[in-house]
């Protein structure tokens, strides 16, 4: 028999879940001015046909980035900046979709303390 636990998990690895999400991607790289980010050219990618942008920071950049995105697909896009190098970065928004961190997160609860120190000696 499935349980509950096993039907949740299930409905949130669902292909028909997955499909509704629209994946974002851009190659961001540092040059001696600034920041620039260009859409990945790789199947199934959202971004493949919009714009990039440049900036002089990388949190500027991301404010671009997010900016093209809303205004190609509209807002509610969750975004994530992951550093790559000193000098590349992966830029994603994704539009739709589960949020599946905050569901696992959500189902393994809580953490623990931390434990005590030792005494000192005389």
């Amino acid at each position: 028999p499935v349980t509950r636990q096993h039907s949740k998990q299930a409905a949130l690895a669902s292909p028909t879940l997955d499909a509704m999400a629209e994946c974002f991607h851009f190659a961001c790289t540092k040059g001696a001015d600034g920041w620039s980010a260009q859409p990945l050219k790789i199947e199934d990618n959202a971004a493949a046909e919009l714009e990039g942008a440049e900036a002089e920071t990388m949190m500027e950049l991301e404010k671009k980035l997010l900016e093209v995105v809303t205004a190609a697909k509209g807002p509610g896009a969750r975004v994530a900046c992951n550093q790559l190098t000193p000098k590349k970065a992966l830029f994603t928004a994704v539009i739709g979709g589960v949020v599946v961190a905050a569901a696992a997160g959500a189902a393994a609860g809580g953490g623990g303390g931390g434990g005590g120190g030792g005494g000192g000696g005389g």
